[in-house]
């Protein structure tokens, strides 16, 4: 582990403050929507590792939390064997960590330092996956897809997991809003219209009161897990998170490169 910095300077991309107030949403699916709807703002990223050892961070709390993965893939560029081996390891993290009755995979994604698209390049902008209001109607699409029928009183959250490879994510590494710093309202829709989609999703404005946070250097053997979307009362349902330009590591450190996985929980008998 390198000397970490407890704080550092960072300008991150929000959606533009003018959208809170309008009644249609911006809309980005591109390098060029990105700047058109997004402008830098000015934040200091915290070191959330203290806080983790203190156990003052957890998953419904604060959205975020840190765990440990020895992964048996061999190849994260090789997507039949991602599927063999890694959405088991993820499924199995989800269902330990979150003590789920099943878990499911959505999809996943590998991030380089050479992206084929503006889709799978390091993340540019403040952002969440998904929009709260498609819960449901997402939730029983990925049930139906795996054949299983739901049943009454299952709920369900959406989480991603994100996890270096070949290198530790000292460059561009991930950053994330503590929920317990951002309110709701702050939260506004907008529409992701890469690759040819056009996606309900979600995304906050610029306020100074948000606390911001990552965990410097993770290795190739942690993972970030991040709550996505909770159907649960009482709990964080969204984490906003971006990458950011970590300008205090050193510039010959090799270039991260991650996978993520999406995937969804179901809690037969918790409300």
């Amino acid at each position: 582990m390198l000397d970490v910095v407890e704080t550092v300077d960072a300008q991150v991309r929000y959606i533009n403050a003018e959208w809170r107030d309008k009644d249609e949403s911006p809309r980005i699916g591109s390098k060029e929507s990105r700047r058109a709807n997004t402008s830098f703002q000015d934040v200091k990223v915290h070191d959330a590792r203290p806080r983790l050892t203190a156990g003052e961070i957890n998953l419904d709390q604060n959205g975020f939390s840190l765990t440990e993965n020895r992964s048996t893939v061999t190849n994260f560029r090789d997507d039949a064997e991602v599927a063999a081996k890694y959405y088991d390891e993820m499924m199995s993290l989800i269902a330990r960590t979150t003590n789920a009755d099943r878990t499911f995979v959505y999809n996943h994604l590998v991030r380089t330092e050479k992206p084929v698209d503006f889709n799978d390049g390091y993340a540019r902008f403040v952002h969440c996956d998904y929009n709260i209001r498609n819960l449901e109607d997402r939730s029983l699409e990925l049930l139906e897809k795996h054949g299983v029928t739901p049943q009454p009183g299952w709920t369900y959250a959406w989480y991603n997991t994100w996890q270096p490879f070949d290198n530790p994510a000292h460059h561009n590494p991930l950053a994330v809003i503590d929920w317990e710093s951002i309110p709701a309202e702050d939260i506004i829709d907008y529409y992701y219209t890469g690759r040819g989609g056009d996606s309900l999703v979600a995304a906050p404005v610029y306020s100074p009161d948000h606390r911001w946070c990552y965990f410097p250097d993770m290795t190739t053997e942690e993972v970030l897990i991040i709550k996505q979307l909770d159907g649960r009362p009482n709990r964080a349902f969204y984490c906003p998170h971006t990458s950011f330009d970590n300008k205090v590591v050193a510039e010959d450190l090799p270039p991260r490169r991650s996978i993520e996985t999406r995937l969804m929980a179901v809690f037969e008998n918790e409300a």
